[in-house]
């Protein structure tokens, strides 16, 4: 009994190691801003559809279902709509630039959800946003930050990123799952890409129509894929990590050359597995000249390898003279 007490208490304490494993506070700073930036990017390109549903008469909003509990949305009209846009908007701005983060951070989440409340009420609900309005909520309950700060450790920001982390993992199980669930195994095992390329293929993906049994082995990868994701939570070594996180952009960018998809905001979120508390944005500028050069000597340092010998005597000081 003593030694079951004893193996729960280690577990318990490596699971709070993990969960609240400390991240610089730099990272928080490029975050913020690349959520600020996204959400101009948004209503400008991603889904500038959405302002259109100022003009959508109020019979066609069928809520989802937490604008249903929470009664405080009201029905999407004009001035509903644009003003969610320009407080959205505006609110963005000094987030970015890191002043008062906390109080624009908040109204940004806010106005962000109802504006998903006003885009997705209308038949279409993407899942692809989940991670980055996780990430919204989070960021404004995280402490004011400086780009390149890898000095100031956080558990609450380790923390916070592990929701988000937990978040963009859980978008790609809950596909897999999905697709099991209204589709069952024909989803994998019939012309489910055929049918998506048909649709909306590009030069990239057309040619893929005359072998079958590439686009259904594509299908068992990608739901293969996103079973497996999980595994990126608990992978200790970073460079490892990195590289399945790189795997993960990798696999967007084949899905929107092929079918041209994006997944965006999602990928924004995703960002918080990599180490961007390493960037300095002023001395990125400053260097931007010579990067080629310091990448070509980097590369040059890693590849030679030193000579193993007898490990060397330390230097004797010099005596001194008489």
């Amino acid at each position: 009994m003593t030694q079951l007490r004893g193996f729960q208490k280690i577990s318990a304490r490596k699971a709070t190691g993990w969960f609240f494993q400390p991240v610089a506070l730099g990272r928080v700073a490029a975050m913020r801003f690349l959520a600020g930036a996204f959400i101009w990017v948004d209503w400008w390109w991603y889904m500038p559809w959405i302002l259109g549903h100022r003009h959508v008469p109020g019979e066609l909003y069928q809520p989802l279902f937490i604008a249903r509990v929470l009664p405080v949305f009201p029905v999407p009209g004009y001035w509903i709509v644009v003003g969610t846009l320009l407080v959205m908007l505006a609110a963005s701005i000094p987030m970015m630039l890191g002043k008062a983060p906390r109080l624009f951070g908040w109204i940004v989440a806010v106005a962000y959800f109802e504006w998903m409340i006003i885009a997705m009420s209308y038949g279409k609900v993407d899942h692809g946003k989940f991670g980055f309005l996780l990430l919204l909520f989070l960021l404004p309950t995280m402490p004011k930050a400086r780009w390149g700060d890898r000095r100031n450790l956080s558990e609450h920001v380790g923390w916070g990123f592990n929701l988000v982390q937990i978040g963009v993992v859980c978008t790609y199980f809950f596909a897999a799952w999905a697709k099991f669930r209204y589709g069952g195994f024909e989803w994998v095992n019939s012309a489910t890409m055929t049918w998506a390329i048909i649709r909306r293929g590009t030069e990239f993906s057309n040619w893929l129509l005359d072998f079958p049994w590439m686009l259904r082995a594509s299908q068992w990868g990608m739901v293969t894929f996103e079973l497996l994701s999980p595994i990126v939570m608990f992978v200790a070594a970073k460079r490892f990590k990195y590289g399945i996180v790189a795997f993960f952009y990798l696999f967007h960018l084949t899905v929107f050359l092929a079918v041209g998809i994006s997944f965006l905001p999602h990928m924004v979120a995703m960002a918080c597995f990599l180490p961007l508390e390493r960037i300095r944005p002023r001395d990125l500028i400053r260097n931007l000249p010579r990067l080629p050069g310091l990448i070509r000597r980097k590369l040059q340092a890693r590849k030679a390898v030193p000579a193993q010998g007898p490990p060397a005597e330390p230097a004797r000081e010099a005596e001194p003279a008489s």
